[in-house]
């Protein structure tokens, strides 16, 4: 279904697991007109399919992956997508935003949006490249890590993937795309309970424009902003999102076990300070993010990814 706004590919993929058959989702432009995209967009999905109470974990549930009109723009600091589901930790609409390359290749591989519906009979990883849908079977993958997973999947894709826990049924379980992660509500376990390990897309296409020179001229305004801002500009790429660390202590707004206290004695021992002074070794970000508040540090001989900010409250 093509559309006539620029930022979008137009089209929708609905993949349902439990056939294998895959089709358009209908999105019209005034849809677009109405909900944009992101977790406004799911909700409408989602709403218009879940017409009854279900299990999350039933074949019933949707697990809906969307972008905006601004991923794969070249817009600062829009390299991200959504993941929205039912949550089998809440009972409720979850809606998970999250970095890395995953909407970024939703885009290239020519949609704006992807459903997977149904249940696989047995573990699969899906592989999109433009309009060629394949499934593989995961029998090799599963059980491993999240990493181990990316790793073997191959470089120069966008991937969503999940670990153990996922497969488990944790439900609180994340969906990892690189180095970032979908963590809330158990959108993880929503994708185990599919038997799905993991989904790649490729694609060579482009979001179209309707105004290239005046984007442009929005952009740099934008991107100016950012690097003078004392947060974006300074902060975040000095000392990433755990330079926040101190100044929540001090607010008395840490999430500190499980957010049960709002800061603890020992906080300097895991700032945003020490981990750059200690640990850090380069900075690293999202594409077509300025800001670059990833932490590449070195633990025991290895460069790994540092910790954020919740991960240093809540386990610190």
């Amino acid at each position: 279904m093509s559309t006539n706004y620029g930022g979008y590919t137009g089209k929708v993929l609905h993949i349902d697991l439990s056939t294998r058959e895959f089709s358009e989702y209908p999105w019209t432009d005034q849809d677009r007109e109405l909900y944009l995209g992101g977790k406004i967009m799911a909700a409408k999905i989602l709403y218009d399919n879940l017409t009854t109470k279900i299990d999350p974990f039933s074949a019933a549930n949707l697990l809906v992956i969307t972008t905006g009109p601004l991923t794969g723009s070249g817009a600062p600091s829009s390299s991200r997508f959504n993941i929205s589901t039912l949550s089998p930790l809440t009972g409720f609409i979850a809606s998970s935003n999250c970095g890395g390359s995953f909407g970024l290749f939703l885009k290239k591989a020519g949609y704006d949006a992807l459903i997977l519906a149904g249940k696989a009979p047995e573990p699969v990883w899906i592989e999109i490249h433009n309009e060629t849908v394949a499934f593989h079977t995961a029998g090799g993958l599963w059980g491993k890590t999240t990493g181990e997973t990316q790793k073997l999947l191959g470089a120069g894709i966008g991937k969503i993937v999940i670990g153990p826990a996922g497969e488990n049924l944790v439900r609180y379980a994340s969906i990892a795309s690189g180095e970032r992660m979908a963590g809330r509500a158990g959108v993880g376990a929503v994708m185990g309970s599919k038997h799905l390990k993991a989904v790649v897309v490729s694609g060579d296409n482009t979001v179209r424009t309707a105004d290239r020179t005046s984007m442009k001229k929005v952009y740099q305004s934008w991107l100016k902003q950012l690097r003078e801002h004392p947060l974006t500009g300074k902060l975040l790429p000095k000392l990433g999102t755990a330079g926040l660390l101190i100044p929540m202590n001090a607010h008395k707004i840490l999430a500190t076990r499980n957010y049960q206290y709002g800061q603890y004695k020992d906080f300097e021992l895991i700032s945003g300070e020490t981990l750059a002074a200690k640990h850090l070794v380069k900075n690293r970000g999202c594409q077509t993010c300025p800001i670059q508040c990833g932490r590449v540090v070195r633990v025991e001989g290895q460069e790994v990814k540092g910790p954020e900010l919740e991960t240093l409250g809540i386990l610190g």
